[in-house]
């Protein structure tokens, strides 16, 4: 997960008050018209605070963020007075029609909905100042091709006047757009502000470009901020997080590869799946998960759902130490790290008993990466519990709606492949076209073995990847060998094909 930046959110220090003793006349319907009042009329979030549902959101906004869009609409749309026109139900939740009288403009009408204690879940107008009418058809926006690369989603963007195209991984788990800065400057992008970046395991320094525009062949995105980086992950000219897919619904297709971008609305899935929970606490998109690291254990957590993440799972630091996961039970297979933005934290690596986020079905035996003390980590307080990234993710074609605060999953062709395994301090994964890649090296390198990441392998003790994918009972059977057993890889390099043997280590 890399947090990039996120607008100026404010926080809010609630304490409980000592309770008094509730009129018997008091009507939480007029309670919560009165509150809108003094907030329109006082210019001022601050009375309507006690009206808002646990799941009070504006646009594609809940939490914290969405109580600062709160804020900032108290001071800028002030209004003289509210009348209540009608009050039904509507699919369970209250339904308030209210009329708008602004200072100086033209009366307007909108709709605020409740739920039976008459706390606010959301309001029209707000969602509609953030880009969100759900009552228009929604229609498709964009269609933007991407490629990929084990599995991670890379699109071909230009910026402002410049015609050079560049490479950018679609980040889920980032909340921003963002650049090298020896690139931004080679194509004329000026910073005009620095501030602090939240990343995986700590703190940094940032630079910020303002109002740029994004060019994804004839679809323009204006007026972007973004961050400037003196260093970012390799292979990529920088990143696109999640601020798409907060304006549009964005359907993600892995086996057409295309991002489908649509107006918020009417939309109806055009596959079968299952729809997950999302919140969007602090710019972050946020779903619930369910990890047990031997059977009959159960750890529920929030996690990122961050499809910037070359890994399939990682728990942070604080879900680890709370629950104990490095000591109870669990076999790392080796020891690791993770970067993000220059900040890299040590991790153990191995397989779950089971893992599943809401009503997904449950996983069994998938690896995980659990963080490990030292360093930032120790005192890092993200305020999740880890981080979902694109190994597991690329399994499924999936809409972001935030509309209805969900992402929605179909299992892809990829569905069924195995999950990444490691051999002799090298992980190995199969990539949605089902060739079999080395992801990358979990040991130092050994100088008598050609082998290194982004190499294709052919076979491995005589079985190419298609046998492998055909009959799923083959790796399996190879990987239960004993601690010591040679494995003969055979990769291309340079148009040959090379062997190598690596021991079993664990």
């Amino acid at each position: 997960m890399k947090r990039i930046y996120k607008m100026s959110t404010l926080v809010l220090g609630l304490t409980m008050a000592i309770t008094q003793p509730v009129c018997a006349q008091e009507d939480p319907q007029k309670t919560l018209i009165q509150r809108l009042d003094s907030m329109f009329v006082g210019a001022s979030e601050g009375p309507l605070l006690k009206s808002l549902a646990a799941d009070f959101s504006v646009g594609a906004y809940s939490h914290q963020t969405a109580v600062s869009c709160l804020k900032t609409i108290a001071s800028r749309y002030s209004c003289d007075s509210i009348r209540l026109k009608g009050v039904q139900e509507i699919g369970g939740k209250q339904q308030l029609r209210l009329q708008l009288y602004p200072k100086g403009k033209a009366p307007v009408e909108t709709a605020a909905y409740a739920n039976k204690e008459f706390k606010l879940l959301y309001l029209d107008l707000f969602d509609q100042l953030y880009g969100m009418n759900r009552y228009q058809t929604s229609k498709l926006v964009a269609k933007i091709p991407f490629e990929t690369e084990h599995g991670s989603i890379i699109l071909k963007v230009k910026i402002n006047g410049s015609r050079q195209p560049l490479r950018l991984l679609f980040d889920t788990g980032a909340d921003g757009i963002a650049l090298k800065s020896s690139l931004a400057d080679s194509i004329g992008i000026k910073h005009s502000a620095e501030q602090n970046a939240s990343v995986v395991g700590g703190q940094m320094k940032i630079k910020i470009s303002e109002g740029n525009v994004l060019h994804f062949g004839d679809f323009e995105w204006k007026d972007q901020r973004i961050a400037l980086f003196e260093e970012l992950g390799k292979g990529t000219d920088g990143i696109i997080g999640n601020g798409l897919a907060k304006r549009y619904i964005t359907k993600v297709d892995f086996d057409l590869k295309e991002i489908y971008l649509y107006d918020y609305g009417d939309y109806k899935y055009p596959q079968a799946g299952v729809a997950v929970p999302v919140s969007v606490p602090s710019g972050l998109f946020i779903i619930p998960g369910v990890l047990g690291i031997v059977p009959g254990q159960s750890f529920p957590g929030s996690f990122v759902f961050d499809s910037g993440a070359a890994y399939q799972l990682i728990c942070f630091r604080p879900f680890v130490k709370q629950n104990r996961l490095l000591v109870g039970g669990f076999k790392p297979e080796y020891h690791s790290s993770t970067t993000s933005m220059g900040i890299s934290t040590p991790t153990f690596s191995g397989k779950a008993a089971t893992f599943a986020f809401s009503k997904m079905p449950e996983i069994k035996n998938m690896p995980i990466s659990l963080m490990a003390g030292g360093g930032q980590s120790e005192d890092w307080k993200p305020g999740f519990d880890g981080s979902i990234g694109i190994r597991l993710i690329s399994r499924y074609n999936f809409t972001i709606n935030l509309q209805r605060k969900e992402i929605y999953f179909s299992p892809n062709q990829s569905y069924a492949f195995p999950y990444d395994f490691s051999i002799g301090g090298y992980l190995f994964g199969f990539d949605l076209d089902g060739s079999l890649w080395v992801q990358g090296l979990v040991a130092p390198e050994n100088p008598k073995i050609s082998l290194k990441a982004g190499m294709k392998v052919s076979s491995i003790n005589g079985l190419s990847a298609e046998k492998l994918l055909k009959d799923p009972k083959l790796l399996p059977k190879i990987l239960e060998q004993a601690e010591g057993t040679k494995y003969t890889v055979e990769s291309q390099q340079g148009g040959k094909l090379i062997k190598d043997i690596l021991l079993k280590t664990y």
